[in-house]
């Protein structure tokens, strides 16, 4: 096994470059599956070896090292913050202020985009609506927001 095949085992972290497809194509060169692009922002991959679940796409499962090209994909119900921030200087075609969080699912842990900037940190959210990140593209995915405890 070379180093560019050994999975990656610190899941909190989405691996080195080798480890991810390249995400401007519309598939991955190696597997042929869809780019993490293309898979909704409110949905994890889940191993079908061993049940470990991650959120950015990779060639291989963090934790057991199986291939990941028949990963399956598991919803994302109710998560925590665990930190924020304001984007405030984007990119021209991407919204200013861009509202993010590190948010926490139970194991899966991820940075998301927020719907406003007033999430703090221990809130439960959850992804909901239907947003677009940049003025051209036709995509849109949900952002998370506080979960209404009424």
């Amino acid at each position: 096994m070379t180093d560019s095949d050994s999975p990656d085992t610190d899941s909190d972290h989405p691996g080195t470059d080798s480890d991810r497809p390249d995400t401007g194509a519309s598939a991955d060169p190696v597997t042929d599956r869809p780019a993490d692009r293309d898979i909704p922002a409110d949905r994890a991959f889940a191993c079908d070896d061993c049940g470990h679940r991650w959120y950015y796409d990779r060639r291989r499962c963090p934790a057991c090292g199986h291939g990941a090209e028949s990963a399956g994909t598991v919803p994302l119900e109710t998560g925590e913050v665990v930190a924020t921030t304001t984007v405030e200087t984007t990119p021209p075609d991407v919204r200013a202020p861009n509202h993010l969080a590190l948010a926490r699912f139970d194991d899966v842990r991820l940075v998301a985009q927020a719907v406003d900037g007033d999430l703090a940190p221990g809130e439960a959210v959850r992804f909901e609506g239907s947003h677009r990140l940049r003025e051209d593209r036709e995509r849109t995915d949900p952002r998370l927001v506080a979960v209404d405890d009424s």
